[in-house]
């Protein structure tokens, strides 16, 4: 990593101990939800809504009915793979080191179909880490609830996180060029597939709720900390379909 890398890691290092450190006031229990912009935050989400009724929905639903089940399948895979390699970075900075390894093997060997089969048969780089999750392993505190139009909902403490992510993701080894090209690529791809790989889930929250924000909060903070607190019950595999269909709904989270 040249000079210009490492000064620019520690600029956001910095920027993300002083927004995350903003927060250490307020709550540090993720079931407190804290939504001081809760305003505004319902003006963004109606504006999200809108833009995915009009747009992402119906591009969705009609590439659901042209793409077979197989290409989704296979697609959904690649974007959990290539994400692998920032993952089992953010396991062994929260001390998972065996994760860490067995997602770096997992990787290594599924390289050969660029993720879109796992040969391994454990599907064993499904289980993501991000820094946002790192942060709260160590009791940071996720700040105030926010919502970003177009991208959706995240926390203070969740920008930081993906700016972070962004420095230290090792595909930034392509080099800067190829990682924009990569990204500007799948981003828009994977919105559509995940869109409509949830489509009754998102809609059944969406349109069947009678407070449609309230809903999405709640599940996008239970996601937060069953991610954190890796839980594996009954009842989060419940809210896991629900937090595929908030990352799904929004980009952000993608």
């Amino acid at each position: 990593m040249n000079y210009y890398c490492l000064k620019k890691f520690y600029l956001y290092l910095c920027i993300s101990i002083f927004i995350t450190s903003c927060s250490f006031n307020n709550t540090s229990n993720l079931s407190n939800v804290w939504d001081p912009l809760e305003p505004v935050n319902r003006t963004v989400f109606s504006f999200n809504m809108f833009v995915d009724t009009y747009t992402l929905e119906p591009i969705a639903k009609a590439y659901d009915y042209v793409v077979p089940e197989f290409a989704t399948n296979a697609l959904s895979n690649h974007f959990n793979w290539i994400k692998t390699p920032l993952s089992a970075f953010n396991s062994s900075l929260q001390g998972k080191h065996s994760e860490a390894i067995n997602s770096i093997v997992n990787f290594s060997i599924n390289t050969l179909t660029l993720g879109f089969y796992d040969l391994t048969g454990e599907s064993g780089y499904k289980n993501t880490e991000d820094f946002d999750q790192t942060l709260g392993v160590y009791n940071i505190s996720s700040g105030p609830y926010i919502v970003i139009p177009f991208l959706g909902p995240t926390t203070a403490r969740g920008i930081t996180s993906n700016i972070i992510d962004g420095v230290i993701d090792p595909l930034n080894l392509l080099g800067p060029k190829k990682v924009i090209k990569v990204n500007s690529a799948e981003l828009p791809l994977k919105a559509v597939n995940t869109r409509a790989e949830y489509m009754d889930q998102i809609n059944d929250l969406k349109y069947n709720s009678l407070d449609a924000y309230s809903v999405f909060r709640s599940v996008y903070f239970q996601r937060l900390i069953s991610e954190t607190q890796d839980a594996n019950t009954e009842e989060d595999n419940i809210t896991n379909v629900n937090s595929g269909a908030i990352d799904a709904f929004f980009i952000q989270n993608q």
